[in-house]
């Protein structure tokens, strides 16, 4: 019994390492109500996040992927993370990168996105970051 337990859980365990690798590539924004850090993982798409900071408050919070782009590089929807318990409700309240694909084989200086908050749409440039960000 403890032979084919050890063996379905290497087995289990190998898919897990032998995923399509991806790297992250660093982005970085600002608008005079926030700053926005968008890490993109280039060559999973789904793996990316951006964290908003509210300059006045400094709070900060977490958007993670909602959907995936086309093959053309259309829209990426990102949503506040679930999880985050601190995060109200509101009636619209997520964050949209535009032309972004699952993988670059040059990466993009700049990335545009809008930042929409109930009723009020804010549009910010992300530039490109060196690896010691």
């Amino acid at each position: 019994m403890r032979v084919i337990l050890t063996t379905v859980l290497l087995t289990i365990s190998s898919y897990a390492f032998s995923q399509k690798a991806f790297e992250f590539a660093y982005y970085y924004g600002k608008t005079k109500n926030f700053e926005i850090k968008l890490s993109l993982a280039n060559g999973y798409i789904l793996g990316s996040e951006i964290i908003k900071t509210d300059i006045k408050t400094g709070k900060k919070v977490k958007y993670l992927p909602n959907e995936i782009p086309g093959k053309n590089g259309h829209s990426l929807v990102f949503l506040p993370d679930s999880n985050d318990k601190t995060v109200r409700i509101r009636k619209r309240d997520n964050i949209i990168l535009h032309k972004i694909k699952e993988a670059y084989e040059s990466l993009p200086g700049e990335i545009n996105g809008i930042y929409g908050i109930d009723l009020k749409t804010y549009s910010f440039n992300l530039h490109h970051q060196s690896a010691n960000h």
